[in-house]
């Protein structure tokens, strides 16, 4: 036993000592040293070419295959995004979540519980085409916030807390619900230059005759008008020349109102059905 301890010991101490090696050898610099290598080497390319670890043709410049797809695509935390739709529907939300994809088409934010727009919400969204807000909490939209949507056609509001048109909307909207909400005002310019617009949804809002200002549906070209549910005692003043559709049953109408003969376009009335006795 002890003849081979001390034969042990021997061979260790007569051991060279471990070096490290000058540095990591990544596997981009093995295939840089082949490239140089074949450069220095200006006869037997074919043998070169056979022999090297990762054999490139003379003159060509380096350039990785990049991968198939975004290994790490943006989404919202929680949410689902595929072809330019993001769906953040049924999650709780208390706000719009951030990192929503630049190029997204689709926006669905159903039954949630957000309480407002902010101003950068919504930035850089140059793509959005549909924006679905319904059953949430909302009551404020910033001035701003739509400022980046100019191709944002269908804008769906229905069923918040909302007590006027949001200012400044996209003129590219084309369809617009913002029923059963607590809308008791329409300013002038809610609608101005939304010459696109041909469904308005606005049912379902303690909306009085009073409230909606003069000249406020002035330039519209909208072909279906739906304000039933109110609190509307005739078609307000300056109502679109141009709508062919208009529900106003449920309101507070004694008679068929005297302005019905100067919409020369109406085609559908929903008229009989909300007539007080």
């Amino acid at each position: 036993m002890k003849e081979c301890v001390l034969f042990y010991f021997l061979a260790l101490c007569s051991a060279k000592p471990f070096i490290l090696p000058p540095k990591y050898m990544a596997l981009t610099d093995l295939m840089l040293n082949d490239m140089d290598d074949d450069d220095d080497d200006d006869g037997d390319d074919d043998d070169d070419d056979k022999n090297s670890l990762f054999p490139f043709k003379r003159n060509m410049p380096f350039r990785p295959t990049p991968p198939p797809f975004d290994m790490h695509p943006i989404c919202p935390f929680g949410c689902q995004c595929y072809l330019k739709v993001v769906q953040c529907s049924d999650l709780g939300l208390a706000s719009i979540p951030a990192k929503i994809p630049y190029d997204t088409r689709l926006l669905d934010l159903q039954n949630n519980k957000i309480k407002e727009i902010k101003e950068k919400d919504l930035q850089g969204l140059t793509a959005l085409s549909a924006l679905f807000l319904n059953n949430n909490k909302l009551y404020k939209v910033h001035p701003k916030a739509f400022q980046s949507t100019n191709k944002l056609r269908r804008l769906y509001l229905s069923h918040n807390q909302l007590t006027e048109i949001p200012s400044n909307l996209p003129n590219s909207l084309a369809e617009l619900r913002i029923h059963d909400n607590k809308v008791k005002k329409v300013q002038k310019d809610s609608f101005k230059g939304m010459v696109a617009l041909h469904v308005l949804e606005m049912s379902a809002n303690p909306l009085e005759n009073e409230g909606i200002e003069p000249g406020a549906f002035e330039g519209l070209t909208v072909f279906h008008v739906r304000m039933a549910e109110a609190k509307l005692t005739s078609i307000p003043k300056g109502c679109i020349p141009k709508i062919r559709e208009i529900h106003l049953e449920n309101n507070k109408l004694k008679k068929v109102p005297p302005g019905i003969s100067a919409l020369k376009y109406l085609q559908v009335s929903n008229l009989l059905c909300f007539l007080q006795g």
